[in-house]
């Protein structure tokens, strides 16, 4: 009984408000700090924006540098509006959208999280995984903002706000970044059948609205490759060609071999020779590009590993736990299961990233820390003490390890590189 009360205050919240009150506060002062902490970080160290990220500050109404698809509109619409009202132009323009993507990103994953947790103590050791996990300060913030409009369709959903606004929140999703097409359609197929007739046409109707209102004035003005073109090629194969060659780069004798990011083209025509498109590559002879996938996988196991470090052996525990104790999933928490299908593309067209994971991690944290309360809820004392037990000690060992990685990577901010969040 003391060990799940170590999880949940579900039974101190029904009989006495005045001590759920005082949490709501004390939560509500958790998060502002550690916002604010996180703001100051941002702010106290500029940093000039590279690579993908300087391409988004680019971001305007005109021709080259419209908002698009391959580009991450929805975060383009976002600096757009930045621009508009920021007291800095410019290099200065930098911070004050790092700061904008910190604050969506924490305040949307919060917000579900408060929806979805009832203990307020649950609620707190969220905020503290995600701040400890640093992505609130990733430098590219085309990823914050994926993760800030899942989450804020997750919690639109999960809140009951109107179907309309919900299908708006998809739209705004799957043009954030192009594999988030399939993350929004997976939502779409978890929800439309568990909705009225009614629900069901105003959210899936107002989705497509929303896209055919943001995509045709470009597909009429820059035809049909408006919505894939990145450059002169595909975006699709673009990514791949770059990771391909990041990927064999490693094991290059030569000194002078070119640069994987830069120069792609080499290591790609030597395995995939006269290859222009995927097409072209997941059709060459011998199937090299299964190899590709393992390799990709692999990376993407070990990088996985390191972002969830000790807290991934909690989840053998919690599934066992749940299926001995008769608890099946939610359709809140399928969702959350479908929204990892948007891991696949990471597979096959490049390698999962660190960076990557921002936009899963808030709902890692919540099928974890949702199974807890759960478990923790019901009546059987003996499989709480063998399983909550063990969870407790793989979360407290997690945290300890993010909280060691920040204070190292905060105690040299001011001197590393523009892109310093390990990738």
């Amino acid at each position: 009984m003391q060990r799940a009360q170590v999880f949940t205050d579900r039974v101190a919240h029904a009989t006495r408000p005045g001590e759920r009150a005082l949490g709501e506060v004390l939560v509500g002062a958790l998060f502002l700090g550690l916002a604010a902490a996180a703001a100051w970080v941002i702010l106290a160290n500029p940093k000039p924006a590279v690579w993908d990220e300087a391409r988004l500050l680019a971001s305007r109404f005109e021709a080259p540098y419209q908002p698009a698809p391959p580009y991450g509109m929805s975060a383009q619409l976002v600096v757009i509006a930045i621009r508009s009202i920021a007291p800095a132009q410019g290099p200065a323009l930098h911070e004050w959208v790092r700061l904008a993507a910190m604050l969506f990103y924490v305040g949307a994953a919060a917000a579900l999280a408060a929806r979805w947790l009832t203990s307020r103590a649950l609620l707190a050791a969220f905020l503290a995984f995600l701040f400890a996990s640093q992505y609130p300060l990733l430098w590219l913030s085309t990823e914050l903002f994926a993760g800030g409009f899942l989450c804020l369709a997750l919690l639109a959903h999960c809140a009951g706000w109107p179907r309309p606004l919900v299908g708006v929140l998809l739209a705004l999703l799957a043009l954030t970044k192009s594999e988030l097409v399939l993350v929004a359609g997976a939502l779409l197929l978890v929800w439309l059948p568990r909705a009225s007739r009614r629900e069901a046409l105003e959210l899936a109707g107002s989705f497509a609205a929303t896209l055919a209102l943001l995509l045709l004035p470009g597909i009429t003005l820059f035809g049909p490759g408006y919505l894939t073109s990145y450059g002169e090629t595909d975006r699709g194969f673009a990514t791949f060609a770059q990771h391909f060659a990041a990927l064999v780069a490693p094991f290059q004798l030569g000194a002078s071999a070119p640069n994987p990011w830069l120069h792609p083209e080499p290591y790609v025509e030597r395995v995939f020779p006269g290859a222009r498109s995927m097409g072209d590559v997941v059709a060459q002879p011998g199937l090299a590009y299964l190899d590709f996938v393992a390799l990709s996988l692999a990376r993407g196991i070990r990088k996985a590993g390191w972002v969830l470090n000790w807290a991934a052996l909690a989840v053998p525990i919690l599934v066992i736990a749940r299926r001995r104790a008769g608890l099946s999933l939610e359709v809140r928490e399928k969702a959350l299961l479908a929204s990892f299908v948007g891991v696949l593309p990471f597979v096959m067209l490049s390698y999962p990233h660190i960076r990557y994971f921002a936009r899963y991690y808030p709902l890692f944290l919540l099928l974890v820390l949702g199974s807890v309360e759960r478990l923790a809820a019901c009546t059987d004392r003996r499989l709480q003490g063998l399983a909550l037990g063990p969870v407790a000690v793989c979360l407290a060992a997690s945290l300890v390890c993010l909280g060691e990685r920040a204070a190292a990577s905060l105690a040299a901010v001011s001197r590393l590189e523009p892109y310093w969040f390990s990738d």
